[in-house]
Order: C-alpha cells, then structure tokens, then sequence
C-alpha cells in the first residue's frame, strides 16, 4: 500500500478577505474552517489568530479559545503560528504556548518555528521597486532554541519550516543537538507573488532540497508556497514520498474560482488519489509525526 498523505490546511494566515472572500477570522470560522477541511482529508490545521477586523491576534486567550473551539468539532491535529514578523521578542512570540496547560482541550499539537531568517519585503516586477525594503523576518539560532524549549514544556511539537536550504541545513545541526526530536516534520516553504526571500515553487526547487535532505534522519517532509500555486512541489511531494501544506491563507487560487479551504483541501486530496496516495487520518498523522493522542 502506498504511504499516505498528511494534508494540513493552511486556513488563513494574515492573508485579507480582498482576493478570497472566505478567509476565517473569529474562532468560530476558524473552527468551522478546520471541521470542513478535515472532512475532506485534511489532518492538521494551522491557523494564525485574528482579531474580527481581521488584524492579527496575539492574545494567548485568543488561541486558547480557537484551539477550544476546534477541539469541539473535530479530531484534526492543532497547528497554530508564533505570530511570524508581527510580533517582536522571543518571551512575546512564545506567551500563548506558555498557556497551554491543562491537557489537550486547551493545547495545540504542534506550533511552526522557522528554522532561520530572511528578508520578506516583497518585490513589485511592474514598478521596478520594492514594496518596502527594510522586512526582515529574525530568528536567530537562539530564538529557535529558546522556542524549541517553551513548547516542550507543555508537549507541543514544532513543525520546523525551512524557506530555503540553510533552513534545512540549520534544521538538522539542532537535531543533532537534541533541540529537535524525530520525527521531525519539515516544511519547504517556497515564495512567489515577489517574495525572493525564499526558493520559487517549481520542480527544480524541490529537487534541491531533498538533495541536502539529511540522510538517516527520520523526517515526514511537506511543500507549501507563499502567494504561489503549489501544484509543481505538490507533484514532486507525492511521487518522492512526501507530504502536502495548501491553504487559502497562502494564495487565493483564482484559478480554481477562489476556493474555500474545503474545497482546496478537497481538489488536494483527489490528486493525491491520482498518485495512489489516499489522505492520512489525525490518527494515522499523530503515528508518522510521533504526536500523543
């Protein structure tokens, strides 16, 4: 039988309601969100907390209340940001996981650290300029460790993503180090729509990736793409074994009528049965990743 698929759902991100107008703000929509998604295969979620206007959110309340409420709905596995260039301080991007405590009700699965920094400023081809030119997304070896160790208190798993090969290659230096346990999981994160802060969404780009891809190591690795279609990683992720991140929260995909996050997980899914891959349960994903039920 062909090694399954995990599909998480990237539900929204920071992304506005302009382009895609189901974009899920409240807990309410996001645990709605995360209920359909994984009706259609999806067995994580990730989500970024928002304010109602859609701002982001970095009350520790807040998470505790979306992660309540698709605890309510759903057996999905729990994948919630540290805030990425919102928020500044090690001891800021971390409060929420330091609040979660009390057992799975009030707990994510697992929470994202990049493994690395980079500029973000976006460059606009048409205009020949930079939308800004002083982003600059910090993580810093310390902040990863400094991380790695707040969600271990509290038995959350980080899901490690890496936004070009130094990523990977850092990835596995605090694996050597014990920092991070394997199995890891490790997502490639590739930028279009004018970020070049990290590698483009093609063929080649995933290629070069698993090819510093650390041998011996027990990894699940994922694709997804900031403001790009995914489908060239999706390709090579399901022929070489590895696993899918799409979400409307990283593109609108108007080229599949601007989707609901359902709808995308669900078009994800049967290209996976194309491959003869069929979608991992929350069960079958907490057994590859090494999550506690």
């Amino acid at each position: 039988m062909a090694k399954k698929v995990i599909i998480m759902a990237r539900i929204n991100e920071y992304a506005p309601r302009d382009r895609n107008p189901h974009i899920p703000f409240t807990p309410t929509e996001i645990a709605e969100t995360a209920a359909a998604c994984a009706a259609e295969g999806a067995s994580i979620v990730h989500f970024h907390a928002r304010n109602p206007d859609g701002s982001p959110s970095h009350d520790p309340e807040m998470y505790l209340e979306i992660i309540r409420a698709i605890r309510a709905r759903s057996d999905i596995l729990i994948d919630c940001t540290l805030g990425q260039n919102t928020i500044k301080g090690d001891a800021a991007r971390a409060a929420h996981i330091a609040r979660m405590q009390g057992g799975p009700a009030n707990r994510a699965d697992m929470a994202a650290i990049d493994v690395g920094s980079t500029n973000i400023d976006v460059y606009d081809a048409q205009a020949k300029r930079f939308t800004t030119t002083d982003k600059t997304y910090v993580n810093t070896m310390s902040t990863c460790m400094y991380l790695a160790s707040e969600m271990d208190k509290v038995g959350v798993k980080p899901h490690l993503t890496c936004w070009a090969i130094p990523f990977l290659r850092a990835a596995d230096a605090l694996m050597d180090m014990g920092v991070f346990q394997e199995p890891a999981y490790v997502q490639f994160a590739f930028c279009e729509g004018g970020i070049v802060g990290g590698h483009p969404c093609t063929i080649a780009s995933t290629l070069a990736f698993l090819d510093v891809l650390p041998p011996g190591r027990r990894i699940e690795w994922t694709v997804t793409c900031k403001e790009g279609n995914l489908l060239p990683a999706a390709a090579v992720a399901l022929e070489r074994g590895g696993h899918l991140s799409p979400g409307i929260g990283d593109y609108p995909y108007p080229e599949l009528g601007c989707p609901t996050n359902a709808e995308l997980v669900r078009f994800f899914a049967g290209l996976a049965r194309g491959f003869g891959r069929e979608p991992a349960t929350p069960a079958e994903t907490r057994a590859m990743l090494g999550i506690r039920a």
